[in-house]
């Protein structure tokens, strides 16, 4: 064991208010206060595990769909814009699945701007709801709580059972008109005996009917229909009409869409929700929406398509037939003029070049309901047109070179083979226009009908438990490296040195004398921790106690360049453990040989006695008031060679008492009747009763504790001490904690030992 002698000089070093902090320490700290740490993890653990599962669970179905892109009515369009400029169809389809034209028609199909809210227990009705819990276990649990205390709060009578809604207890509403001024209002459902109920609202009654049953007040605007009820007789359900807008907008946020696979166009749409049967319920209503809104509208485009090509056949026909005609009339005054090869190669580049205008006449007219002239795909017809154009311009200047009758007979041919391409075109597209029309197939399928997926999606219990737990820890080393990094408190030997405290000895933490520690109230004053029992008996093994050997050691020797045997054990605070130290000192003290008198100077709020197991009355008070002798106020401890003095009844002027000449003579009849005499006083901060008492006392330590005084404080302490007259000898560091006390070697002595 390390033992810092009396006469160590000053440290020049100036005194150090908070000790530097390294790795270690901090590492020492956090295992000091590792139970501490897991405590407070624990607690936030199960206010996370009870925040979790107090929530309401969320559910998913999902369904799969898959958009595929659409082709142009007439092919051409295809080919004239480049990359993204053509539009992207499937994105086009996705905005439309989740527009209020789809959504609204859910909405009103299902009647989802009816909101039912069941009215929980407070604090713990969502935690028992959710752990499944129904109105008879609760009662079970509980007996009477529901009906009596509870009722008495809620006010409701005891048979009534309460207005909570517990697990197994549902409503459905099939119809809920409200008039426009109640609109997202408040209303409670409260369930009747025999499947009657009665609606209100603001403590009103403006329903009251039968489950299966439309009831109506025409007068007010009210209607309600309740498909199902399962609910005990005064459950009560918050029920409101939203507007339509709400009820779309709430839907929307609801709704998840994900591609599956790139470029795959399958997509997985997911929907959440509360209702787990609802949720399947309304997710098949908007895939089944969507999907019939996308065949209509293919029918209606191709409706419009067909609408176009009747209207342009019969005029493409009469300009078919009134070719033909000039052709065979033209042939017939020159007498069947046939055209060289040269002429049927022009014809032929001048019939594909006026096809594709005449295609490109008609993607314009496609083009100028769904596009503006500013649109890419509009921009990039035109170009193909200008270059068709300018190549038609470069054939017919060739055909000028042509003599004039192969130009005639060209021009009638090229007039009859373009008007008759285009008539079959035009033929074949009304054809496949009445196809589409008639098939009624859309671009979108339904591949997956909706379903429910196993478990809730939120709250994660399990996540938020772990990291509410983690939280919890984490605050709790915030705490401890706050607390160390502006401690102010002694915390090694260093420091008292440095303030002119030689250190006798560092007494570890005990363990054991926590056992001993028990917190006594007083009346009308604060509780004191007083110790039943000594621990250098109970426990002699303890390294505290061999700490208090080294001490006895080194008070042997410091104590013979003293006046007298008197020691006085003081401290700078309450709970600094001067008391520990004095009782635990004397026992060691005894133990070794010598004849030793303690003395509980302390007589406010000395509490030696508890040590002994004996009262406090008749002690030092009296004996100084001449109420008891010496021989009546000396005590036997039970312990040999060690007796004590109490502090008897708290007198009303104990500083006074201290310093009459009884107290004087005490001293120097114990003086001659002892080898040491221990003297244990109040805290030098609080009273004057130790500056008193160390005048005649050859030797004083002052008791520090570890973690709880600070050195400045200690400073003062030994200075107001000095300005008595009182010569502080040393200190004790003690309750120094184990990763600390390890540095000095009190555990590698305890282990050789």
């Amino acid at each position: 064991m390390t033992v810092f002698p009396s006469h160590h000089g000053l440290s020049s070093e100036p005194p150090r208010d908070t000790p530097d902090i390294s790795l270690v320490k901090l590492v020492s700290t956090l295992l000091e206060h590792k139970w501490k740490i897991l405590f407070i993890g624990a607690l936030f653990l199960l206010g996370g595990y009870f925040y979790a599962s107090s929530q309401t669970r969320i559910y998913q179905s999902d369904t799969l769909i898959q958009i595929e892109g659409r082709k142009s009515t007439l092919g051409l369009l295809e080919t004239l814009a480049v990359g993204e400029q053509a539009g992207n169809p499937t994105t086009a389809e996705l905005e439309i699945l989740q527009s209020r034209m789809v959504m609204g028609e859910t909405v009103d199909r299902l009647d989802l701007a009816i909101q039912i809210e069941p009215r929980r227990m407070p604090m713990v009705g969502d935690f028992l709801v959710n752990h499944g819990f129904t109105r008879e276990q609760v009662d079970r649990l509980t007996p009477g709580l529901l009906g009596s205390w509870l009722g008495r709060i809620g006010g409701w009578e005891q048979d009534e059972g309460g207005p909570f809604v517990w697990a197994g207890e549902s409503l459905r509403v099939s119809r809920f008109d409200v008039p426009p001024h109640a609109e997202g209002r408040t209303h409670v459902l409260r369930v009747a005996d025999e499947g009657q109920y009665s609606l209100t609202r603001d403590g009103a009654t403006l329903l009251a009917g039968r489950v299966g049953e439309t009831v109506q007040d025409e007068a007010s605007g009210y209607r309600l229909f309740v498909s199902q009820l399962e609910a005990h007789a005064g459950a009560e359900f918050e029920m409101r009409r939203v507007s339509h807008l709400d009820a779309i907008a709430q839907l929307q946020r609801r709704l998840t869409i994900e591609p599956r696979g790139k470029d795959s166009g399958v997509y997985q749409v997911m929907l959440s929700g509360q209702d787990r049967e609802q949720i399947v319920r309304v997710l098949d209503t908007i895939t089944g929406v969507f999907l019939s809104q996308n065949v209509q509208r293919q029918s209606e485009e191709a409706e419009k398509q067909l609408a176009f090509l009747e209207e342009q056949i019969p005029q493409v026909n009469v300009e078919l037939t009134g070719a033909e005609n000039a052709l065979n009339d033209y042939r017939a005054q020159r007498d069947s003029v046939d055209l060289t090869f040269e002429t049927q190669n022009l014809l032929g580049s001048l019939v594909a070049v006026d096809n594709q205008l005449s295609e490109l006449a008609l993607a314009e007219a496609e083009l100028a309901e769904r596009f503006r002239p500013t649109h890419p795909n509009y921009q990039a017809l035109l170009r193909k047109r200008s270059q068709l154009q300018a190549e038609k311009l470069q054939l017919e200047a060739s055909v000028n070179d042509l003599p004039e009758t192969q130009q005639e007979v060209l021009r009638l041919t090229r007039d009859t083979q373009v008007n008759q391409q285009i008539y079959v075109q035009l033929l074949n597209k009304r054809q496949e226009m009445r196809l589409v029309k008639a098939g009624t197939v859309g671009n979108v399928r339904i591949l997956d009908t909706a379903v429910l997926q196993r478990g809730s999606i939120a709250p994660r219990v399990g996540l938020l438990t772990a990291g509410s737990a983690l939280l919890g820890m984490l605050l709790a080393i915030v705490g401890v490296m706050l607390r160390l990094a502006f401690s102010r408190a002694v915390e090694t030997p260093e420091q008292l040195e440095a303030i002119g405290l030689p250190v006798y000895a560092i007494v570890p933490v005990s363990s054991g004398q926590n056992k001993l520690s028990h917190y006594l109230r007083r009346r009308r004053k604060d509780g004191v921790h007083v110790f039943r029992g000594l621990l250098a008996i109970t426990d002699p093994e303890e390294p505290t106690v061999e700490a208090l050997r080294g001490l006895r050691t080194s008070l042997y020797f410091a104590m013979l360049e003293s006046s007298d045997n008197r020691l006085m054990i003081t401290g700078s605070s309450p709970e600094a453990g001067k008391s520990f130290i004095a009782a635990n000192l004397a026992v060691v003290c005894a133990q070794a040989g010598q004849r030793v008198l303690l003395v509980d100077a302390d007589m406010r709020k000395g509490h030696l006695h508890h040590a002994f197991h004996q009262a406090g009355k008749g002690g030092l008070s009296e004996l100084l008031t001449s109420r008891l002798g010496i021989d009546e106020a000396v005590r036997a401890s039970g312990i040999e060679h060690l007796d004590f003095i109490s502090r008897g009844i708290v007198p009303p002027n104990p500083s006074e008492l201290l310093m009459q000449k009884p107290f004087h003579d005490l001293l120097d009849w114990a003086a001659q009747h002892y080898d040491l005499v221990i003297l244990d006083t109040p805290p030098v901060m609080a009273v004057t009763d130790a500056a008193i008492v160390g005048k005649h006392a050859g030797s004083c330590l002052m008791v520090a504790r570890y973690g709880l005084n600070s050195p400045k404080e200690l400073e003062i302490t030994k200075r107001r001490l000095e300005h008595a007259g009182v010569r502080v000898k040393g200190a004790v560091l003690n309750a120094v904690a184990y990763s600390t006390n390890r540095q000095y070697g009190y555990y590698n002595v305890y282990a050789y030992r």
